[in-house]
């Protein structure tokens, strides 16, 4: 959705995504995935035939909601044509339960599924299972071949009436035996939901987060009443989060007038895209001007600038060539200790700085001389910000003559919150909040579950296959039964465990040396240079709300080329004076706002970093502006 509000106006790119919201006119399916039921593979790969009762695990609650009967038999197991004619006789001893399937044999078996028991008219109105070909193969087989069963109405038949029987043929390949050794065939249940299983399913949503709190809120509030116990675990929202700023740059080169002030120098375009070069004349003293803007505010907080450096001169000719001179070099410009930071209160944030540059210091032929009729100076400005949420300064580059936004964006992170993002269409889903890290926690029991029970199952067929043979060994029983006690409470891999609750555990509240306060974390930041685009779907005159608090408006020229809204004082487009990003915009209009600040024609354009209240000069430009900036946005009944 984000791609297709920010292409909708062009249509070589916008045929591409679909205009439909993620939460509208999208009917459920008629058939929901409701649970699995787990069956071994080992059996199979040791020819053993069997027959188990397995339960049905719910994916959502992670509980047995059902169980049905698995039978597998054997029909037969061809060897390959080597191994019949006896060239190809292993020497290896077999193994004493079962006998394992060669490799290239051809398997036939016959999979039968039935006495499913649990699955109620109370929940479901029809159901009915399914397996996949790959989950007896495993992934090496590419088919994608599902063999369905018939469907069972639950409010005529019981689930007992549901059956599944068909023969499987298969070579069994040297990956395929691999997968059966250590595998698992999930059997597939779907049903017809009732709306009371859906009503049990949200509630359950509910109960299970509710869990995680209100168990610590009995009594008192638990507080760290000892200094030396450990530090509490770092909240999730203090781990890394990705975030994305608008950055805006303008540069202002001036020179002594003889006035004795410094005085911009003109900019010369030959068009809209074009951004210009410095008209500079010879031989006079000039002052760089360094002004950044972000809508951000203060969750961009920048300090100052920690540097400049300029370098890399180029000569760019009448046809758009770049000729390379020897001053590459990137030259470091003295700065000095006055800056100006500014928060103001429409939540945007600005950072100037004013120095002097000697153009000398280049050592360049390049600016010693007259540049020619239709040839242009190129020069690289690098410069770093320091910013309190970042590692390390932030570094901007760009030519000297471009003036377009910049984006900076925390990327390398290993772990990304997205729970404060926004979705268009999120508002109709109400009260409804997604699962938190209760989900996880869920799922890892259902897999250890669900292998568990199916691997009880396995070893049953596989022990009833070969019955116990009389000890006759020298070492005396007890000794074997205890080393195989030990054997089986021994722990293999790695002991650690990922904790993926918040809480400490108990037993790690002992006393212990006092510990320091968590260094908060700082963001690794990355600039990005976006060209202006050249497109133009709407420009005009809007009113901007600057200061909430004085109720200040500001009349100003806004032009929608996509992905950004650009500012200026005057329809001309000479002077910008702003940049604000349309990434996960949503535009709302409000009569209560309208009565609040006095103003017609209002709307508030809300994006990932702040909002902006707007008052159009009539109705049908409100309309227009709204349908511009948000195409798919559903108008208020």
């Amino acid at each position: 959705m984000r791609n297709l509000t920010s292409f909708i106006d062009r249509p070589q790119y916008s045929q591409h995504f679909s205009s439909a919201q993620p939460f509208y006119d999208s009917p459920a399916p008629e058939y929901s995935f409701i649970g699995n039921a787990l069956v071994s593979l080992a059996p199979l790969s040791r020819r053993l035939s069997s027959t188990s009762t397995v339960p049905i695990f719910c994916r959502y609650t992670a509980e047995a909601i059902g169980s049905c009967r698995v039978d597998i038999k054997i029909a037969s197991v061809t060897p390959p044509p080597k191994s019949r004619n006896g060239s190809n006789v292993s020497t290896r001893a077999s193994s004493p339960i079962g006998t394992n399937i060669q490799p290239g044999s051809k398997v036939n078996f016959f999979l039968s599924v039935d006495q499913v028991k649990g699955l109620g008219s109370n929940d479901f109105s029809s159901i009915h299972l399914q397996i996949r070909l790959a989950s007896i193969t495993g992934p090496s087989t590419k088919s994608q071949d599902v063999y369905p069963s018939p469907t069972v109405d639950l409010t005529s038949a019981g689930s007992s009436e549901l059956k599944f029987k068909r023969t499987f043929q298969l070579i069994a390949t040297p990956k395929i035996l691999a997968y059966l050794r250590e595998g698992y065939a999930p059997i597939e249940f779907f049903a017809s939901l009732q709306a009371t299983y859906l009503e049990r399913m949200e509630r359950w949503d509910e109960m299970r987060e509710q869990r995680n709190i209100l168990p610590k809120l009995n009594g008192s509030a638990p507080t760290n009443s000892n200094p030396n116990l450990p530090a509490m675990r770092r909240s999730e929202n203090d781990f890394v989060v990705e975030q994305v700023h608008d950055v805006v740059s303008w540069l202002t080169i001036c020179e002594l007038g003889s006035d004795g002030k410094y005085n911009p120098v003109p900019v010369l375009s030959q068009s809209p895209l074009d951004p210009g070069s410095f008209s500079l004349r010879q031989g006079l003293q000039r002052r760089l001007r360094l002004t950044l803007s972000s809508n951000s505010g203060k969750q961009l907080p920048w300090v100052a600038v920690t540097k400049i450096r300029i370098g890399n001169i180029r000569l760019l000719d009448g046809k758009g060539r770049a000729h390379e001179s020897e001053s590459k070099e990137l030259v470091e410009i003295k700065l000095e200790k006055q800056q100006n930071v500014e928060f103001k209160p429409d939540g945007s944030g600005t950072l100037s700085i004013d120095t002097p540059w000697d153009s000398s210091m280049h050592d360049s032929s390049l600016l010693n001389r007259v540049t020619a009729s239709g040839q242009r100076i190129l020069l690289q400005i690098s410069w770093s910000v320091d910013i309190d949420t970042c590692l390390d300064p932030v570094v901007f580059s760009m030519d000297m003559a471009l003036t377009p936004p910049l984006t900076r964006s925390a990327k390398d992170l290993w772990r990304l919150d997205t729970s404060e993002k926004y979705v268009r269409g999120e508002e109709a889903l109400g009260p409804w909040r997604p699962r938190g890290i209760s989900v996880v926690e869920d799922y890892e029991r259902l897999v250890a579950t669900e292998k568990r029970s199916a691997d009880v199952q396995a070893i049953k067929v596989i022990l009833a296959s070969s019955p116990p043979q009389p000890y006759s060994g020298g070492r005396p029983q007890e000794d074997i039964l205890r080393d195989t006690l030990a054997l089986w409470q021994k722990k293999f891999g790695h002991r650690g465990q990922i904790v993926l609750s918040q809480e400490p555990d108990e037993e790690d509240a002992i006393p212990a040396p006092a510990l320091e306060p968590p260094v908060p974390l700082k963001l690794v930041a990355q600039t990005k240079l976006v060209p202006r685009s050249d497109m133009s779907t709407k420009a005009g005159y809007l009113l901007l709300l600057t200061d909430a608090g004085e109720n200040t408006w500001q009349k100003l020229w806004f032009v929608l080329r996509r992905p950004h809204l650009y500012i200026y004082s005057q329809s001309n487009e000479l002077e910008e004076v702003g940049v604000i990003s349309l990434t996960g915009v949503k535009v709302e209009t409000s009569v209560d706002m309208v009565a609040l600040l006095g103003k017609p024609h209002l709307f508030t354009l809300f994006t990932s970093s702040n909002s902006h209240v707007f008052s159009a000069p009539n109705e049908k430009e409100l309309h227009a502006w709204i349908s511009k900036l948000d195409p798919t946005r559903i108008p208020n009944p």
